[in-house]
């Protein structure tokens, strides 16, 4: 046994033996830290698990209840009395119990790694599966050491509050401008730009330019310095390349798409690649991408580039897990997503097809009742958001160009229908009017 391997296992001894002291005060210290697993030697293992029951029965700890607990749980003789009594003198202190625990708990987590690299190694080895499936397990057993680590716990409200305020302090004093912003005047005043760990839930029928004003918005926060991912399922890097160069020139897309271009459009569309090449905007497009694909992506740009906000075009393309029916497939991808942003503490915009019920109804403007295909997507968003266009359905309707963004569930704010100007030949979202808060 190596002199490393020695000085843990006296150091779990010496930590044991301070959780006895004093009636196991110091126990509560420890808990948020370790488990039971963390600890190297078997018999510390169960010694552990029976001071976190017996802390939480508020008994008054000694060795002794220690051993009747042990005798109990039929783990004593797995132990012997001569090795738990042994541990007594060991330790005449708890003051150093937190910095024990840490090294401890460090220790466990090097094995961990060490044992999924051998797991890894030996299913690659092994060809276990195909390729797909063994990288999809790499992630899942490497996120499983990560998810052990994160230790999530109560804090004061005085701490809570202290942070609010200095948030507060530096949005007065235009330090922190609050989330991403939408390059939206009115959108961006409703809202005060897009919340870390918020999900947003963009949603219209189709050819609404539901797509456009996502770009729109991506656009608008690269340009302020934003990292933006977007994972685009339905159209190619190409055809969004094309959709932006003539957003930010100008330029006709159809156009762009047939070519038809004078000395006039080539120069502006020149100047637009030179701007558009200095932005953090990074494109995914593959299609019917999985949660686990998706996490594994975002986690890697995160890591890269940092990032600011996700885009994704659009929800009910993306592939779930093996739900019975596709409403079930649908509710388990957006309460991933959910999970993902706050696990990012990241704004996730996901675009979404509305019913055809929709078009059934004397009135088209859209209602929360028509999200497609789960009521979960109401239920896990913090933002809701639909995009109406009149003459979509009225060709001679008199707001021709004029959409409406309807603010129809804010769980941190207020809902409104804000109204913008959309060029169709660029396909750009502008700010029309302030917007008018319905409370």
């Amino acid at each position: 046994m190596n002199e490393d391997l020695l000085s843990l296992i006296e150091l779990e001894k010496k930590l044991l033996s301070a959780l006895m002291l004093k009636g196991g005060s110091a126990i509560p210290q420890v808990e948020p830290l370790l488990t039971a697993e963390d600890f190297y030697r078997p018999e510390h293992k169960l010694i552990y698990k029976a001071l976190v029951t017996l802390s939480g029965q508020n008994a008054l700890i000694d060795v002794l209840l220690v051993e009747n607990e042990l005798r109990r749980t039929d783990d004593l003789k797995k132990i012997t009395r001569q090795y738990l009594f042994g541990l007594v003198p060991l330790e005449y202190t708890t003051g150093r119990v937190e910095r024990y625990a840490k090294i401890i708990k460090e220790k466990s987590l090097l094995r961990r790694i060490i044992d999924v690299g051998r797991e890894l190694t030996d299913d690659a080895m092994q060809e276990r599966g195909e390729i797909s499936e063994l990288l999809e397990r790499a992630e899942q057993k490497i996120l499983s050491v990560t998810t052990k680590n994160t230790q999530v716990g109560f804090e004061s409200l005085s701490e809570i509050v202290s942070r609010s305020f200095d948030r507060i302090n530096a949005r007065m004093n235009r330090q922190d401008t609050g989330g991403v912003p939408s390059g939206l005047i009115d959108l961006d005043n409703v809202l005060n730009g897009f919340q870390k760990s918020d999900m947003i839930l963009l949603a219209a029928r189709p050819s609404m330019g539901k797509t456009a004003l996502a770009l729109n918005m991506a656009l608008n926060a690269a340009r302020r310095g934003k990292v933006v991912g977007i994972f685009s399922l339905e159209m190619s890097k190409i055809q969004l390349g094309n959709r932006l160069l003539s957003t930010s020139s100008g330029v006709n897309s159809q156009y762009i798409s047939t070519g038809n271009l004078n000395e006039e459009d080539l120069s502006s569309l020149i100047s637009a690649l030179e701007n558009l090449s200095e932005l953090k905007m990074y494109i995914d497009d593959t299609a019917g991408i999985g949660l686990l694909e998706l996490r594994s992506k975002i986690r890697r740009l995160k890591h890269e580039q940092g990032l600011d906000v996700i885009i994704i075009d659009y929800l009910q393309l993306m592939q779930g897990g093996h739900a019975e029916n596709r409403q079930q497939e649908i509710s388990e991808i957006s309460r991933g997503l959910k999970a993902l942003a706050r696990e990012l503490d990241v704004p996730i915009i996901a675009l979404s097809q509305l019913s055809r019920s929709v078009e059934m109804r004397a009135e088209k403007k859209p209602q929360l009742s028509d999200l497609r295909e789960s009521g979960s997507l109401e239920q896990d968003a913090d933002i809701v958001m639909f995009l109406y266009r009149e003459e979509y359905y009225n060709r001679e309707a008199e707001n021709e160009n004029i959409a409406e963004l309807i603010i129809a569930k804010n769980r941190n704010g207020p809902t409104t229908s804000i109204r913008l100007r959309f060029d169709k030949d660029i396909m750009r979202f502008d700010d029309l009017t302030r917007a008018e808060f319905s409370g």
